[in-house]
């Protein structure tokens, strides 16, 4: 039996001609590894086999090990490099039967709400009916038929006006500090002339007692 990546969306099989791609087995000895593999794949009530494998192009490179020449996975390697593509480009499941219709809706969703990284963005317009109904309840419509935030709201990114009160609280205390510090060097000014003072005093007062201790050495 050929593999093939259990990845939901990716088509690759196994083949001779691509010999760096692998196909590694799930971690059914590490219950919990094995949730995140399972989670991380994105395939609904998907339980996988002791045959069932997922592609290595799903990994980072620094999941894999650097000994030895076959591409060996780590002891904690999870499948976190998914792409996903049109619903068009999906790759049927085995075993889709009745409810592929479901499947594509759901697919189908799930990119209108996740943003697309490989093809352009395409957006959905809303019809003239629909955009007529809306105006006629009041309710604005934008350009994707979504309701234009009110100017009273709270702006999403709160977080520069944080910033902005951290910044006031900051400017404050340095400018506390600048004045402490002020403060502080103007009194260690004050003592320095102080002492500069005494000190030209008592230099004046050795000069003075110089003098008359002269003038008795010249008498004698």
């Amino acid at each position: 039996m050929p593999k093939s990546c259990a990845a939901r969306q990716c088509c690759n099989r196994y083949s001779s001609r691509r010999k760096q791609l692998t196909f590694h087995r799930f971690p059914f000895s590490r219950p919990e590894l094995l949730r995140e593999w399972v989670l991380n794949i994105g395939r609904a009530d998907f339980k996988p086999k002791q045959h069932t494998v997922i592609c290595s192009e799903h990994f980072r490179p620094e999941c894999f090990s650097a000994f030895g020449n076959r591409k060996n996975l780590k002891h904690n390697a999870v499948p976190t490099v998914f792409a996903f593509q049109n619903p068009a480009q999906v790759c049927p499941e085995v075993g889709a039967g009745g409810d592929s219709s479901g499947r594509n809706m759901d697919a189908t969703l799930e990119e209108l709400q996740s943003p697309n990284t490989e093809g352009p963005m395409q957006q959905v317009l809303p019809d003239r009916q629909a955009t007529e109904a809306m105006e006629a309840a009041g309710l604005p419509a934008g350009p994707l038929g979504l309701k234009r935030p009110l100017p009273g709201q709270p702006s999403d990114h709160s977080y520069a006006l944080l910033d902005l009160d951290t910044l006031k609280k900051k400017l404050f205390l340095t400018l506390k500090e600048n004045k402490r510090l002020r403060k502080r060097l103007k009194a260690q000014r004050l003592l320095l002339r102080r002492t500069c003072g005494r000190l030209r005093a008592y230099r004046e007062g050795l000069r003075g007692q110089r003098g008359p201790q002269a003038d008795a050495a010249q008498g004698c």
